[in-house]
């Protein structure tokens, strides 16, 4: 089975949640700007719409995170 190319694992700079991009960051930006203001206001709200809409994995704290 071929290896899985590793990934960067990122943290949010509010609040510390570790995640991973599954889509190119240009994509996550611009998922993001078509966002309605008042969602794109909650940095809680864009991280689990992002999680909700696959483009991101978080990693759970009890997790540890995969090799950089």
């Amino acid at each position: 089975m071929p290896e899985k190319p590793k990934q960067k694992v990122r943290v949010m700079r509010y609040g510390g949640i570790k995640y991973v991009n599954n889509v190119p960051r240009d994509e996550i930006s611009s998922f993001i700007d078509s966002l309605p203001e008042e969602k794109r206001s909650s940095m809680a709200e864009v991280t689990q719409i992002l999680k909700d809409e696959g483009l991101i994995s978080i990693i759970p704290d009890d997790e540890p995170s995969p090799p950089c």
